[in-house]
């Protein structure tokens, strides 16, 4: 009996010890709707795991890969500019091999655009492929930004205007849209506020994603193996804080109202499938500059463009206002009126300078008595002239003002003075 218990005792002890190594999850696996990392941990937020190929993978077994855990995957169709030879050779295979296999599927193309030129044939590239196969992605379409010897040496406004040249003409035929870039540089380089409008992806080879912004996919591996694909491929962990599969869609369910120059608003948005909320901040616009400030008068308009940051310094988008102007032809006080819209109401004047021309003067006598007679060449398109005589070069001892009409000379009762200049405020078109 006592051996039976020391049998029992040892047992238990036994059946204790192995019970953690039958508890313990492959790395990187889903179970009962949870995903857990290498280390066994959850992964907070993830809904589906996915790999993303280009011809390096070669020829993929497509129906191998869909009897895998893979749910989706986002496929290259080239890089740089819209040119035949920069196609990826294995879009269209993949393309048809996805949608044969019922896989949902997102396209991405490698960026060297340094300019808005190049984004725009960027997004021209990806567009010409998708009509040519005939591909309908149902997830975004992603700018993949991350050459160091180019796009590097941009600052995070040009490298904004092109991701938001790439998206928006991506956006305008009907498809979702997205950035990738590696940790390094969504913390460093893709920092201007309009990245926060598309889908972020983010690349980061670790048992967690360490980046502090929001963001819907991580790319965690670049060396996973998956049945159907020869050697290593990119693996990535789908989350429900952008919901980027087809049907996944935020919806504004409340605001405290539009962001003006005096209050920041707040969004608040759901998730229509997953049901995840998330907030978001427009900071009031505070900041102005404008391009130019004073223009001499040349009888046409003229219009600076505007610069205009919200109050924590983010560049505001140009699509969230437009421009008009008032009195921008002739000289004196021009404005420049915003008016603000979609996430913003209000309005706003500032003001620049449009300075007379000079005119030449062709003659200047001191005939005494206090007088002088001026000939000076006349300004085209004029209604009247100012006469300013004075003692020094900086025209300011003993300065004088005359108003006259439309004449190349005149006599000066002022007294007597060797310099003048000749202004033409009165120009008119």
């Amino acid at each position: 009996m006592r051996r039976m218990k020391g049998v029992l005792l040892c047992l238990m002890v036994f059946a204790l010890w192995i019970q953690p190594v039958a508890a313990a999850v492959p790395a990187w696996t889903e179970v009962d709707g949870i995903y857990y990392n290498d280390k066994g941990q959850v992964i907070e937020g993830a809904v589906s795991k996915g790999i993303d190929v280009s011809k390096h993978q070669g020829t993929i077994d497509w129906a191998k890969v869909k009897q895998t855990d893979i749910n989706f995957a986002i496929i290259r169709c080239g890089y740089g500019d819209d040119l035949n030879y920069q196609d990826d050779e294995y879009f269209a295979t993949n393309v048809k091999g996805c949608e044969k296999n019922h896989i949902p599927y997102g396209i991405y193309i490698y960026s060297y655009a340094t300019n808005t030129k190049m984004a725009k044939s960027e997004a021209n590239h990806v567009l010409r492929l998708i009509n040519t196969t005939g591909a309908k992605p149902t997830m975004p379409i992603y700018l993949d930004m991350e050459e160091d010897d180019s796009q590097g040496k941009l600052s995070a406004k040009a490298l904004g205007d092109i991701a938001e040249t790439f998206c928006n003409l991506i956006m305008s035929k009907g498809y979702t849209v997205g950035v990738y870039a590696n940790l390094n540089w969504w913390n460093n380089k893709l920092t201007d506020s309009r990245f926060n409008n598309w889908s972020k992806w983010v690349a980061q080879y670790n048992s967690k994603c360490g980046y502090e912004g929001e963001y819907d996919m991580w790319q965690y591996s670049s060396t996973g193996k998956v049945d159907g694909v020869s050697g290593n491929t990119d693996m990535n962990i789908l989350l429900t804080k952008g919901c980027s599969v087809s049907g996944h869609k935020d919806v504004l369910i409340s605001s405290t109202g539009k962001a003006t120059t005096k209050a920041s608003a707040t969004l608040t948005y759901k998730c229509n499938l997953c049901g995840r909320k998330r907030t978001r901040v427009v900071y009031r616009a505070k900041y102005y500059s404008l391009s130019k400030k004073t223009y001499p008068y040349t009888g046409k308009d003229n219009k600076p463009s505007v610069t205009i940051k919200d109050s924590k310094g983010n560049v505001i988008s140009t699509s969230n206002y437009s421009l008009s102007y008032k009195n921008n032809i002739k000289p004196g006080q021009a404005t420049v009126v915003i008016t603000f819209k979609n996430l913003y109401a209000g309005t706003v004047e500032k003001h620049f300078t449009i300075k007379p021309s000079k005119g030449q003067i062709l003659k200047l006598v001191n005939s005494g008595k206090r007088k002088i007679k001026l000939t000076w060449k006349k300004c085209p398109s004029i209604g009247g002239y100012e006469i300013n005589v004075a003692k020094n070069k900086a025209m300011t001892s003993g300065l004088k003002t005359l108003t006259v009409k439309s004449s190349k000379k005149i006599k000066n009762s002022e007294k007597a003075c060797s310099l003048a200049e000749v202004l033409c405020p009165n120009q008119r078109v």
